[in-house]
């Protein structure tokens, strides 16, 4: 995790913690957990590290004017894929945030017993199958939109899918501003994450403001027939999207700064937790729609990131500073942008043991085998 913007280890066996590098502003473990990819920096200023988990043998492998974005690892730890945009800030928090963006990066591939750097197509939100076969990514958005505040391209775009070596390119999605329910629904697709199987891909789709508010539908797309089910929907802008290990569940983390009451800091943000199982239904501006799946427990209003435990019995979490499960969800809870603490959040349960505090707010967390 991040705490006063240094990636700190954290004990769960006694929640002692060491400092493992200064000056990180985002941080991706490898698979095995033995090193550690990471942002030194913000914006166009951050550069690209690795270090080993104990904090021994950093390194920076870039030294440019790219904000960089979206390290995911490749299965067998030789090396990562990443989003290097030719802009100043890498904010993805909302619509526009994350057009402006994507509209100018490049996803890159880089294998660590190679030192270059291979560009394998433009876009942004990579993410590696599990069985290292393939990559998905959002495309640059193409079009600008009547209904966005700026000018620029910020709609229309596709997921695509490639192969390690950048070959056999192909849409399973796209966004071509349809209304939900239509083919090419929304005004962008983003976010992939492959399930456990490498079958399929949740998808996160930006329908565009409804009734005040920003309206985000979650969907999973075979990645062979580009078949679609419904799971969700959200407000604002989903964060994160992420399988339990056993696949049959899912955490998804959304952020809504545009809302309508105003509220900012730990009141945008909350996290759920969601199974494939069965149905509900699901109702919009314009209309009811059955989704796969439903709530387990409770949604933690104010939660940020979360973080599997490997037998995915239970989650850390990261909620605000003196939170309680009592606090009405719906008052202005204060605290703005003031460092909270990692919880463990267990599986259709309420986070009843706080482990480690200050974590930064916004702090991406990752549990380490």
């Amino acid at each position: 995790a991040l705490s006063g913007g240094d990636l700190v280890g954290i004990s769960v066996a006694d929640q002692s913690r060491r400092t493992i590098l200064t000056g990180v502003a985002d941080f991706v473990a490898a698979p095995d957990g033995q090193r550690i990819a990471l942002i030194r920096g913000h914006g166009s200023a951050g550069e690209l590290w690795t270090v080993n988990r104990d904090g021994t043998a950093a390194q920076q492998h870039t030294d440019d004017q790219r904000a960089l974005a979206g390290i995911v690892w490749l299965p067998d730890n030789s090396g990562i894929v990443y989003a290097a945009s030719a802009t100043d800030s890498t904010d993805r928090s909302s619509w526009l945030a994350w057009a402006a963006f994507c509209r100018q990066s490049t996803i890159i591939k880089r294998v660590w017993d190679d030192p270059r750097e291979i560009q394998m197509g433009e876009g942004c939100d990579p993410a590696v199958s599990p069985d290292g076969k393939r990559i998905a990514y959002a495309t640059r958005p193409t079009r600008s939109d009547t209904s966005a505040a700026d000018p620029g391209e910020t709609a229309g775009n596709t997921i695509h899918l490639i192969n390690l070596a950048g070959q056999n390119g192909w849409d399973p999605v796209s966004a071509t501003g349809a209304e939900p329910g239509q083919p090419g629904q929304g005004l962008v697709v983003y976010g992939p994450v492959w399930s456990r199987d490498s079958r399929q891909l949740m998808v996160s789709v930006f329908i565009g403001n409804r009734v005040e508010t920003d309206i985000n539908l979650l969907t999973l797309v075979d990645a062979s027939t580009a078949a679609q089910q419904l799971l969700g929907t959200s407000a604002g802008w989903n964060r994160a999207v992420t399988p339990a290990p056993d696949g049959l569940t899912y955490n998804i983390t959304a952020q809504n700064t545009g809302n309508a009451r105003g509220s900012v800091g730990w009141d945008t943000w909350q996290t759920t937790i969601m199974d494939v199982a069965g149905t509900r239904d699901i109702y919009l501006p314009d209309g009811t729609y059955t989704a796969t799946g439903n709530p387990v427990g409770e949604t933690l209003v104010r939660g940020q990131y979360a973080a599997w435990q490997p037998d995915g019995q239970a989650l850390a979490v990261v909620l605000p500073p003196d939170w309680d499960p009592a606090i009405a969800p719906n008052e202005d809870y204060g605290h703005v942008d003031e460092p909270g603490a990692l919880w463990l959040w267990p599986v259709g349960g309420t986070p009843s043991a706080q482990t480690s505090a200050p974590i930064d707010a916004g702090s991406p967390i990752q549990w380490l085998p």
